[in-house]
């Protein structure tokens, strides 16, 4: 009788658990592919991570690390795997999972106006698909652009903008198309290695987004910072579908509403980071080289047009022609 009541209450407890949904975490795991102190990842802090703690929504965020505990470009797989819940990142660092991360930071067309014109949903389908997450916030796309930094005077060239034959810079996948297209040799090193790299000779400067400059201390080493500035910021806070889907609505709406405030507030603040570290760049001596005319032209067209036909050549799960039009115009 006993051992019959038994196995009722076992039986009846696995159906009743079977069908309630799944629980929502109560603590999620975050980690950054930039160093915690880098601007990015402050910002990032301060109009996200802390602000969703700070709600007390029945669930905590918790960081658990950035490259030194896992290294940049395993934190989109261990994402993927569900290892960790959430990643701040460049987009460049997994576009070997995600193809259509090649797009992000080229763009000229910004999340905001994404979501209005449908180019975000076709984003959020190709995360779900290569990497198994939800794009929460694009981070600081408006502030953080970009420049290259050299230890040498570059040559200018009226058909590349500049001519960088027989140089190494420090590169992402971001980056690798317009350095070839200068004739440079790009060489993709984690920032952690860029002080001991421009020391050694190993690299003669790197393509960069605006600031962290002197938290690095690279400009014990860089002589000059070329002008004008180009792409858009390819950070974005994203969260594994398996770890969102488990969250209530109410806190899945809390994460989305953040992700957009984390957007937005984020800008103001790198803004005024890259003011504090360029003085300290100007003040180590690092001069300013603004290319004008059709130098500056062929730069630029050189920039964004050897990233676009690489990008054109690649094979994406997405309409990659309709993405493209919603990103670019």
């Amino acid at each position: 009788m006993y051992r019959k009541t038994a196995i009722f209450l076992i039986g009846g407890a696995a159906a009743l658990a079977m069908a309630m949904p799944a629980q929502a975490k109560t603590v999620l795991k975050v980690s950054s592919c930039l160093a915690r102190n880098h601007d990015q990842v402050e910002a990032y802090f301060a109009t996200f991570h802390k602000p969703i703690n700070a709600a007390n929504a029945g669930f905590k965020l918790n960081y658990i690390g950035g490259p030194e505990v896992t290294p940049r470009k395993k934190q989109a797989a261990a994402l993927k795997r569900g290892l960790i819940d959430i990643i701040n990142c460049p987009a460049a660092y997994y576009s070997g999972l995600v193809p259509e991360a090649r797009v992000a930071g080229v763009n000229n067309i910004g999340p905001a106006e994404m979501r209005r014109n449908g180019g975000m949903d076709i984003m959020q389908d190709a995360w779900a698909k290569g990497l198994k997450a939800k794009i929460l916030g694009w981070g600081h796309w408006r502030a953080s652009t970009f420049y290259i930094y050299t230890k040498f005077n570059p040559k200018t060239d009226t058909k590349t903008g500049l001519n960088l034959k027989g140089t190494k810079l420090r590169s992402t996948g971001l980056y690798n198309a317009f350095l070839k297209a200068m004739h440079a040799t790009p060489v993709n090193i984690s920032p952690g290695d860029v002080y001991s790299a421009l020391e050694r000779g190993v690299v003669d400067g790197l393509a960069w987004p605006e600031g962290s400059i002197a938290k690095y201390g690279w400009q014990r080493f860089l002589k000059y910072k070329i002008t004008p500035n180009f792409y858009h910021s390819s950070t974005m806070t994203v969260i594994n579908l398996d770890s969102f889907n488990s969250m209530t609505k109410a806190q899945q709406a809390l994460l989305m509403s953040q992700g957009i405030k984390f957007e937005e507030d984020s800008n103001a603040i790198l803004a005024k980071k890259s003011v504090i570290d360029n003085a300290i760049l100007a003040k180590a001596g690092v001069k300013n080289i603004n290319l004008t005319g059709a130098v500056k032209k062929a730069y630029l067209d050189t920039i964004y047009g050897a990233k676009w036909a690489d990008n054109d050549k690649r094979k994406y799960v997405v309409d990659y022609k309709l993405l493209k039009s919603k990103v670019v115009r």
